[in-house]
């Protein structure tokens, strides 16, 4: 019988993620429950092969993190599923498992035996001492810079930025309060065409789903080894995107990127938000993973 590991992050879902990991614990169809954090990820797959399966319960930076430590088993790798936990949630998004859908643990584990399974494009970003693997998109710029402020907030004052509802709130506040740039002064694209001067953000994307929902583009595909560069603006044109009311602009699309920083600048990868110093900036293609669809996905 094929082995089932399931890897929770306590913090996400304000509580959700606490009380999953319990009711797996108590679970018999488990062969063990560990915790993101208190855990070495690559100890707990080591004994995991490629008919087995592992799952991440969290947000999308906590199915990133799983994902690079299933790669990490290069052709014994088990297949990786998702529980979406977190505030965004795309990736769970773009393979059909909606929020919520741990909330019945045994209709859970019945769709998990009867998903499909398709590979999941991973890319490395490598630049001044940084080197980051990533799965869902990489941002550069204004919303990047509200997820950047999102986390320290959730540093600063943990007990007022719990569960989605508060989360999504606290995004909105501190989007309405950002002020747009032009991206295209501090980042340049060697050998393309200059971003708009109403830029300011730069999404490469590799998944349909893109904060919280909004689809990017239309016909993305995940397992094709390319990705998708697309330029955001800001204020009223960033909210029209985020509202799903207009489609940004796609640039093209990629198997490899390359860009430069003229100056320190806000980034995130798979919600994971951090100040990218100036320099030089490659994309390039890693090593995919397996990861199982639910019926109906995007």
């Amino acid at each position: 019988m094929p082995r089932l590991v399931a890897i929770v992050n306590l913090g996400s879902g304000g509580g959700e993620g606490v009380r999953l990991a319990q009711a797996l614990a108590a679970n018999a169809g488990f062969d063990r429950v560990a915790v993101l954090g208190r855990c070495d990820l690559a100890t707990e797959l080591e004994v995991l092969g490629k008919d087995d399966v592992v799952i991440a319960c969290g947000g999308d930076g906590t199915a990133s993190a799983v994902a690079q430590a299933v790669a990490g088993r290069g052709a014994e790798a088990p297949t990786m599923g998702v529980v979406p936990l977190g505030t965004g949630n795309d990736l769970a998004r773009s393979l059909g498992w909606r929020v919520g859908c741990h909330r019945d643990l045994s209709k859970l584990l019945a769709r998990w035996s009867s998903a499909g399974c398709q590979r999941l494009d991973r890319w490395n970003l490598e630049g001044p001492h940084i080197r980051r693997s990533w799965c869902n998109y990489l941002s550069v710029g204004i919303d990047a810079r509200v997820a950047l402020c999102f986390h320290q907030a959730r540093l600063r004052y943990p007990h007022l930025v719990r569960g989605q509802l508060a989360n999504r709130s606290l995004y909105g506040m501190l989007g309405a309060q950002q002020r747009g740039f032009e991206l295209s002064r501090v980042l340049q694209l060697p050998g393309a065409k200059p971003l708009p001067a109403w830029a300011s953000a730069l999404v490469l994307s590799n998944i349909p789903s893109y904060a919280g929902g909004v689809r990017l583009v239309r016909r993305m595909a995940m397992d094709d080894g390319a990705i998708e560069m697309v330029a955001l603006g800001a204020g009223l044109a960033l909210g029209l995107v985020t509202a799903r009311l207009r489609r940004p602009r796609l640039l093209s699309r990629r198997k490899e990127v390359a860009f430069c920083l003229g100056t320190s600048v806000a980034m995130q990868v798979d919600g994971e938000p951090f100040l990218a110093p100036a320099g030089q900036y490659r994309v390039v293609l890693d090593r995919s993973v397996r990861v199982l669809v639910a019926s109906g996905a995007e």
